[in-house]
């Protein structure tokens, strides 16, 4: 028994012993295994196979045509084959020319973040003395070379550039053809967007291609003109990966959801805006100047904004544009006789005037120049609910010198038109507003759509008709006069100032305008049946019945085709009903900005476009006499140098937050809607609707005249 478990012990010993020594063993022969390095040269050398040549005779000469192209010193990446040469439409010869000498102007970002998007531009000038190329965007590297461009005699000439590159989102993508007219600018304008973070590279190409005239006389020709490699330098949070900042991103949102349900659930919400709903103070003397008279409601509001006055001065009325609000110049002394400084007024319906305030703290505020007018304190409104509709009433502060009081845009340019004011309107709020844009591609009737009349209008009605959800509205609503829609859900009916109707607004889905109704009853229609009295095509047929067009193309015919283009603008931070009375004229001619129930991020040519409108209706159409003058002038031929001096100014305005400052396609087609849009209001006489009118089909000729760039619109 002894002898055994003895015995065992010295096999697990020796089982132990072996083990070690093995794997000691192959460490050893470890290095001799390891793959890449080749024995030992031990045996003699295989012999080599001597393989014979074949001699090659060439008997098809090829033509080669070479061109100096910059080198490459930036990026390894792969040039991108030539495009294939395809049939492009046919243009009308060109006279022969030996050579046209050309500036290539290349414009590009140096640096990006991971998520943000971009532009790269390059453009084909003609090169004159003199010519200065500037950048788009300051923080963009710009580069510009010399170009020999050969014309050659039954040959049309076209420029061919496309962008490439690995870990970008390009668009457009592929060849990018244009044609290459003598003595004029062409350009290409490319949106992207990195996907990956890191020093990443891109590849600019430009081919010329000379198209014969006549395809059976002799083939085409394409030469590269000239490639450049990029390199953009890509930031992420945190210099994380794309996979890690996604992952990251996804367990934020968990986590932040969480947060925010939480938050809802269990935590009681303050709001947005407070509205002051205090008494309104019966013993504050109100006296209003000639002309004004106050209703019993806006009286209260006044008693309850400033109620620990003791008089309160309405000294004048400024009109406020097409919204139905009234605005005031006051001033308030105390009950000890001294007095504090003028204010703003505004009083308006209570939705109107909570936004204006929620919209006053949020694009406002911080962005606005310091000597400019500022909300003073939260709205007020009444607690007697007696009043129908019920209204709010906003304090602003006022700037102005003493015995000098401020004028509306409108009533300044009526005593001077100086194209000035709106120099210092684009100096003062542009460089914090419209100059801060980014690219964005989007549809014309997200934007404009809200400018038009509504879709439907619709009187009470007895039956069931087709629902509509205004949560979940269909993309497809097409109702006819007579039908029956039964409304459910809509999370927008409010009272519109004439207290006898409704406007309704559907739940907005990304990439569409919202269904937008108008209600003929002064009961609120949430589950009631309509039936269609009116759609928009049909309201502004009716209010344009009468109108002669004068050689000009029907610019209502056209209209839901052009809502539903997509094109590549840019989006930033907007007024929204930029109009001649929401914009004030002080002392030294210092301008600033009220109403702000509209400000939004949004596409920046809305503004200059409804301004524009504006200016045309209340400025220009005043000092023309007949519908044939309206023509003259909308032709051109107009003996009315100001009102010309004063829409140039605004173009120029708008060319500089164009997309492409060589496509001015943009800001017409936003004219265009803002022109039509203006004829619903009602406070507008039928000849400034008739000019209007006739200024829209002037837009619409402009655009036939001048076809769509395919950079700008994509179907």
């Amino acid at each position: 028994m002894n002898f055994s478990v003895k015995w065992c012990s010295i096999n697990k010993w020796v089982f132990r012993i072996i083990f070690l020594a093995g794997i000691i063993w192959l460490a050893a022969c470890a290095p001799s295994a390891t793959p890449g390095e080749p024995p030992a040269a031990t045996e003699a050398p295989v012999p080599v196979e001597v393989v014979k040549t074949v001699e090659v005779v060439v008997t098809e000469v090829v033509e080669v045509v070479v061109t100096e192209t910059p080198a490459i010193t930036t990026s390894p990446s792969r040039t991108p084959p030539p495009p294939k040469i395809t049939p492009l439409p046919s243009i009308p010869p060109q006279p022969a020319a030996t050579a046209e000498e050309r500036l290539v102007h290349l414009e590009w970002p140096l640096q990006m973040r991971l998520g943000d998007s971009d532009v790269v531009r390059l453009s084909l000038v003609p090169s004159e003395e003199g010519y200065l190329l500037e950048s788009e965007f300051p923080e963009h590297q710009v580069e510009t070379q010399q170009l020999q461009v050969e014309r050659q005699s039954g040959y049309n000439l076209w420029a061919i550039a496309r962008l490439d590159g690995v870990n970008f989102a390009i668009s457009p993508t592929g060849d990018q053809a244009q044609y290459l007219p003598e003595g004029e600018s062409t350009a290409w304008s490319w949106s992207l967007m990195p996907q990956d973070p890191g020093q990443q590279r891109l590849t600019v190409s430009l081919w010329l291609r000379w198209e014969p005239v006549s395809p059976a006389a002799a083939p085409p020709r394409q030469t590269m003109a000239y490639t450049r490699g990029l390199e953009v330098r890509v930031l992420s949070f945190f210099g994380l990966t794309r996979g890690q900042a996604m992952s990251g991103g996804i367990g934020g949102l968990l986590l932040g959801g969480s947060l925010c349900l939480f938050a809802l659930l269990v935590i009681p919400r303050p709001p947005l805006y407070r509205l002051d709903t205090s008494l309104p103070n019966p013993e504050l003397v109100i006296e209003t100047g000639t002309g004004i008279n106050l209703s019993e409601q806006d009286r209260q509001l006044l008693q309850v904004l400033f109620r620990l006055y003791g008089r309160l001065v309405v000294q004048s009325e400024f009109h406020s544009g097409y919204s139905g609000a009234r605005t005031f110049l006051a001033l308030p002394l105390r009950p000890d006789g001294r007095s504090d400084a003028y204010s703003i007024i505004k009083i308006g319906p209570t939705g109107d005037i909570q936004r204006e305030y929620q919209n006053h703290e949020q694009f406002v505020k911080e962005t606005l120049p310091p000597m400019t007018a500022r909300i003073q304190h939260p709205p007020v409104t009444l607690s007697d609910r007696s009043f129908h509709p019920p209204r709010a009433a906003l304090r602003y502060t006022f700037i102005a010198d003493p015995g000098h009081m401020p004028l509306s845009l409108r009533q300044a340019l009526l005593q001077k038109p100086s194209p000035e004011l709106f120099n210092r309107l684009f100096d003062t709020f542009g460089p914090n507003w419209w100059m801060q844009r980014h690219p964005q591609v989007f549809r014309l009737g997200v934007e404009y759509d809200r400018l038009l009349p509504a879709h439907y209008t619709l009187e009470p009605a007895q039956g069931h008709g087709r629902v509509l959800d205004g949560r979940m509205v269909p993309d497809d609503v097409s109702l006819g006069i007579g039908d029956l829609a039964s409304l459910r859900n809509f999370p927008e009916m409010e009272l519109r100032s004439d207290g006898t109707s409704y406007s309704i607004k559907s739940a907005v889905k990304p990439g569409q305008p919202c269904l937008r109704l108008r209600w003929l009853g002064a009961v609120k229609p949430d589950g009631a049946t309509g039936r269609v009295v009116a759609t928009r095509l049909e309201v502004l047929r009716g209010i344009t019945a009468d109108f002669i067009l004068h050689n000009f193309p029907d610019p209502l015919s056209p209209l839901a085709s052009l809502l539903d283009l997509t094109i590549q603008g840019t989006y930033s931070t907007i007024h929204g009903d930029l109009n001649l009375e929401n914009i004030l004229v002080g002392p030294g001619e210092f301008v600033w900005l009220v109403d702000f129930a509209e400000t939004r991020e949004g596409h920046p040519l809305y503004d200059f476009a409804h301004l524009h409108a504006d200016l045309l209706a209340h400025v220009i159409c005043p000092q023309l006499a007949s519908p044939l003058e309206y023509q003259a002038y909308l032709n051109g031929t107009a003996q009315y140098d100001q009102g010309f001096q004063l829409e140039e100014a605004l173009r120029e305005m708008a060319a500089r937050c164009l997309f492409d400052p060589a496509k001015p396609a943009e800001y017409e087609l936003a004219l265009y809607f803002a022109c039509l849009g203006t004829l619903k209001y009602v406070n507008l006489s039928t000849v400034q609707k008739y000019f209007l009118y006739l200024a829209a089909a002037r837009a619409l000729s402009s655009l036939q005249a001048s076809p769509l760039n395919s950079n700008l619109i994509r179907q």
